[in-house]
């Protein structure tokens, strides 16, 4: 029997949606995992667990949803907070960390060592824990690569909230991607307060003021100093910023047998940044909404008003402020054939006059104020054509593939990995171009017939049936 250990920085049935669709995805493969007769199945998290009241880091276990199948584990007091804009403003310890690596080293050792190692995320660990692979020979390390966290500490590639990110080395251009919010001992005040809710201890309340306080404090800090930092803080965070690129890459060739890109287009910017090509190979991940994907159109279009869907977050790199502004300026004998939802999470006041607005525009204007899994057949029925308009390089949105399993075509941009899950130009816009998408948008709009020509070319979505068996090669059988 092979052990296998799963890592990912956040638990994977952890309940605040931290780690979005990595962590869908993490659960998915876990649940799949434990139900193979030839491997014993391990998780470890690390960066979220702090307990100030010991000294050290440690490894201790952990309840999971799957009991006993799998037996999970998480890193206390990790030198490195996750996920990674909490650590972004202290990037050295990710560089020159060594406890890390000798409390995994001995965490080895003590469970009997391990087949496979397979890194969901990096988040959490520092670079010596890569390391290891020189003790453990015998152990495969496999990498996800879910996001660009090797070669962006941001983890998007987006630079200055504006775009994509082409700087070939880290350093001086990276500051201003920065978080100013971020204070080291106010993150682990607060995870340690969670920790020991997870734990079912009782917390003071004198605590609740302590956190309180911290919070005004640190706005007033952060008011006052307006987002500049000290001359040496600078010059050392640039080295840092440097070396945490080349570090990771370097080691990542190093010690890696495989890196699985979870797109074409992930594996491409991949082998760009420094990766060995020979090493990085496109995995698509396997989702359990592929079980009953549908191969056409579960709402076709009556050939009078076009419904259209956007899910997921009110971010300028999504998409979200690009589409408002297309519908804006649609024309309005299209405009008035469009029927909108919106499934996102109502994080920007000033949107709400927009789309305020947008209902004198279009045919209709539905809101959901964010969605569930649960939800989204309601949210979705009726709608004959899904919207995903990323400005980002984004790797594979998990929306996409949650829209296009219940049916419903895609118009994408071809930024990222969501223009692979068709073959036809017509369904792809370039991103950020407003007359592109209207272009497009607009003829399907004028002939819902050619909604049909999606399916004839849009390759099936990967199962996690099929998921786990490409797995099982890269596992070594």
């Amino acid at each position: 029997m092979k052990k296998i250990l799963i890592y990912n920085w956040v638990p994977f049935d952890e309940t605040e949606n931290k780690g979005g669709g990595v962590s869908v995805y993490t659960k998915n493969l876990i649940r799949h995992l434990i139900r193979r007769d030839d491997l014993e199945v391990y998780f470890l998290s690390s960066g979220r667990a702090y307990d100030i009241r010991k000294k050290g880091t440690f490894i201790e276990p952990s309840e999971n949803i799957f009991g006993d199948k799998c037996r999970s584990f998480q890193i206390v007091n990790s030198p490195v907070l996750s996920s990674a804009r909490l650590s972004f403003t202290s990037l050295w310890r990710e560089n020159e960390d060594v406890i890390l690596k000798q409390v995994v080293r001995q965490f080895f050792l003590e469970e009997g060592g391990f087949d496979i190692v397979h890194f969901q995320n990096l988040e959490g660990l520092s670079l010596g824990v890569l390391a290891l692979k020189e003790e453990f020979p015998g152990t495969r390390f496999i990498y996800s690569l879910h996001n660009y966290y090797p070669f962006c500490p941001g983890v998007t590639l987006w630079k200055a909230d504006s775009h994509n990110c082409r700087e070939k080395r880290c350093g001086e251009g990276c500051i201003g991607c920065m978080p100013g919010d971020v204070h080291r001992w106010k993150v682990i005040l607060n995870q340690w307060i969670n920790y020991r809710k997870q734990r079912g201890e009782q917390i003071s309340p004198a605590w609740g003021l302590v956190q309180c306080m911290s919070e005004k404090a640190c706005a007033v800090w952060d008011s006052r100093r307006d987002g500049k930092i000290s001359v040496k803080k600078r010059k050392r965070l640039i080295k840092a910023l440097r070396r945490f690129r080349e570090g990771n890459v370097t080691y990542l060739n190093r010690y890696m047998d495989l890196i699985l890109a979870v797109s074409q287009r992930t594996a491409e910017i991949a082998a760009d940044h420094g990766l060995e090509r020979e090493k990085v190979v496109v995995s698509y991940i396997g989702t359990e909404a592929a079980e009953n994907q549908k191969c056409a159109s579960a709402y076709p279009s009556d050939g009078n008003i076009l419904r259209i869907c956007y899910l997921g977050y009110m971010r300028k790199e999504k998409g979200f402020q690009f589409l408002i502004e297309a519908l804006e300026k649609m024309p309005e004998q299209t405009a008035e054939r469009i029927d909108l939802t919106l499934a996102a999470k109502i994080t920007d006041q000033t949107m709400k006059k927009r789309i305020a607005g947008l209902r004198k525009r279009l045919a209709g204007v539905m809101v959901y104020d964010g969605y569930t899994h649960d939800r989204l057949p309601q949210i979705l029925e009726n709608v004959q054509l899904g919207i995903i308009p990323p400005l980002w390089e984004d790797n594979l949105p998990q929306v996409a593939i949650e829209m296009r399993a219940q049916g419903i075509p895609l118009l994408v941009s071809d930024a990222g990995g969501a223009k692979e899950l068709t073959l036809s130009k017509e369904f792809v816009f370039a991103a950020g171009d407003v007359d592109d998408f209207i272009s497009r948008l607009s003829a399907l709009a004028e002939c819902p017939d050619k909604l049909a020509d999606y399916w004839n070319s849009a390759p099936e979505l990967t199962t996690m049936e099929a998921h786990i068996r490409e797995l099982a090669v890269y596992y070594g059988g």
